[in-house]
């Protein structure tokens, strides 16, 4: 039962669960067993606070497990009162998702000037993020899959570590564990050299010059050895497009060089099967992750009055 979910799975309804106990003892409600009437008020209450939409469908997601991993019957999900006030909650509060831009090309190259004049940051850490930078990008990896929970502590089982990696001609990056592989099977990452400015080989090489510590540690870590986390790539990289003029820089993510690389790669005409095995995407759900240029746009009504049926 409890290998059923995710690790980050398993995180998050934590949370949940945590918020619902404290929700029951400030009202003075019975927290078991969990009841379609107590999920509504818990709803009704988290929609009068900061929590958005999304978040509310996953803490009822999260004590809803929490009640059928107890044996009980899931009498909650399909509940008609409860699907009525969560439609209530959705059009007051909206379900609007954080817009997430792409790191395109034109991007990592100002990236990369604006990280090669930072006046601040310690040498060996510039080859090290500009490395992070390059294999996320050409590996359209998740965060989650190149960086360590936190500066001090990382889960060698899924944390990529440097032993994990081999560069040569080409640069090969094991991965232990991904979203789409709960089991960690594990799989290799091939990222063949570009011979421009924006290589991961090259860049991953240049650190790797500077950089000697055990095989058994991240891959990415700072000068100061704290590894490289998603709180941190986050930090830096926002400084950075700040730094190299780019607009909006808080709706730029660590996943925005997952996002990036499709879109990139569609804009370059890459057949759309060979994006999905490039990010290891199972379903078409990569589709989303590709913002379609607005010059191919404006060719829609062209193309569309050209063709003859």
């Amino acid at each position: 039962m409890q290998c059923s979910i995710a690790d980050s799975t398993r995180r998050t309804y934590q949370v949940g669960q945590n918020r619902y106990h404290n929700f029951c003892d400030l009202y003075w409600l019975p927290a078991y067993p969990v009841t379609p009437q107590t999920t509504i008020l818990f709803a009704t209450y988290l929609a009068q606070t900061v929590v958005t939409y999304k978040t509310i469908k996953v803490y009822l997601a999260a004590i809803i497990h929490l009640h059928t991993d107890s044996g009980q019957p899931d009498n909650i999900s399909d509940n008609v009162q409860l699907q009525r006030t969560l439609l209530g909650i959705k059009r007051s509060l909206g379900d609007t998702k954080k817009p997430r831009l792409p790191i395109t090309m034109n991007i990592l190259r100002r990236l990369k000037e604006s990280l090669r004049t930072h006046p601040s940051i310690h040498t060996n850490d510039k080859l090290m993020l500009w490395s992070a930078f390059t294999v996320a990008f050409f590996g359209f990896l998740r965060v989650s899959e190149f960086t360590a929970t936190s500066p001090q502590h990382f889960d060698k089982t899924r944390t990529l570590l440097i032993e994990d990696t081999t560069c040569a001609i080409e640069l090969y990056v094991q991965l232990r564990a991904s979203k789409t592989d709960p089991f960690r099977h594990g799989c290799i990452i091939k990222i063949a050299p570009t011979f421009t400015s924006v290589c991961a080989v090259r860049a991953y090489t240049k650190y790797r010059s500077i950089c000697a510590p055990s095989p058994q540690t991240p891959a990415f870590q700072f000068h100061s050895w704290s590894w490289l986390t998603r709180q941190s790539l986050t930090t830096h990289l926002r400084d950075l497009l700040t730094r190299a003029g780019i607009q909006n820089p808080r709706l730029y993510t660590t996943h925005s060089f997952r996002r990036g690389a499709a879109t990139t790669a569609a804009e370059a005409n890459v057949p759309d099967w060979l994006i999905k095995t490039l990010g290891r995407w199972r379903s078409d759900a990569y589709q989303v992750y590709i913002d379609t240029p607005s010059s191919t746009l404006q060719d829609v009504p062209r193309i569309l009055c050209g063709h003859s049926s």
